[in-house]
């Protein structure tokens, strides 16, 4: 049997960047080839893998199941190759990684700076967002997420829990007495994440068992740094992130109350897509992140 590994990987390419022209692009060849090589691939089957039109292509039956195959090959074949590299030398090939926003925002930076130190030949692609996306259909390697979905085709290793803390900046302490119970919040300007909550109700667990309050206050934004900014210049309390808190808390720029009550956990894991023979790079990352938060036990609760 022919090899067809070019052409099926040509294939799988016009699918993933949505064109010929992207595909071309993509793998450095012209657009001509990329159009023979799916040519002769339908000529091999016998069957028809794509539908054809001036603005967009689609996928037939028999197109989509042999495309699993190509992405797979293909994938293999990187790996294969990417083992070759790290075996004589330094690893290479790029990592694509989605994470939260203000996670990002807050330490995913020294994570990048540290890991490409150590492996400058390896490229990263971070995007910031909020939003569970699927990993393979978008080509993901790794993501951090708060919580999970039910795909069966994810690996998911726990980085710990994610809690929140009150805080304000000493200033604002000095002009109000901390709070002693959940109630007394209600004499404070509470700056709240009106993303999360939507209803201003935060709730807290103590040996009395769970309670719940209604945070009022002159400004509710929808991104933690920001929050955590307005906090640090006395404008309010806030209840934050652990992650978020704790180098302004270590710098003392923020300090606690209410600290016999705690919020409510969210575990934080980091995900990948399960892969046979997960390339070198992907595991360097997935090694380096995991290691990076155990040597960070106060930005996440414990599991």
């Amino acid at each position: 049997m022919k090899d067809y590994l070019s052409e099926m990987r040509s294939f799988a390419a016009v699918i993933e960047q949505g064109s010929f022209t992207g595909a071309a692009r993509a793998t450095a060849v012209s657009k001509g080839l990329i159009s023979q090589h799916v040519k002769r691939l339908e000529e091999a089957l016998g069957a028809q893998l794509l539908f054809r039109s001036t603005r967009k292509l689609e996928l037939t039956e028999i197109g989509s199941t042999f495309l699993t195959y190509c992405q797979n090959i293909s994938q293999s074949a990187d790996a294969a190759f990417e083992a070759v590299e790290a075996l004589r030398g330094e690893p290479v090939g790029t990592v694509r990684i989605t994470v939260p926003v203000s996670f990002g925002e807050m330490f995913l930076h020294d994570i990048i700076v540290e890991f490409q130190k150590a492996h400058p030949r390896i490229q990263i692609e971070m995007e910031l967002e909020n939003t569970f996306r699927d990993l393979q259909a978008s080509h993901i390697d790794v993501a951090i997420r708060a919580g999970l979905t039910d795909d069966p085709d994810q690996v998911a290793i726990p980085l710990g829990q994610l809690s929140e803390l009150v805080c304000a900046s000493p200033a604002y302490w000095q002009q109000h007495p901390k709070p002693q119970t959940p109630d007394d919040l209600a004499s404070h300007n509470c700056l709240v994440n009106f993303q999360y909550y939507k209803d201003r109700k935060w709730v807290f667990f103590s040996e009395t068992g769970p309670q719940s309050v209604t945070a009022q206050g002159n400004l509710r934004l929808n991104h933690y740094p920001l929050i955590r900014n307005a906090t640090v210049q006395g404008l309010g309390l806030a209840r934050l992130p652990r992650y978020v808190a704790m180098p302004e808390i270590r710098a003392g720029r923020l300090e606690t109350a209410l600290e016999r009550y705690h919020s409510p956990l969210r575990p934080i894991y980091l995900v990948y897509p399960y892969q046979g023979n997960l390339p070198v790079k992907n595991r360097l990352m997935i090694d380096f992140i995991r290691n990076w938060f155990m040597m960070h036990p106060d930005l996440l609760e414990s599991h």
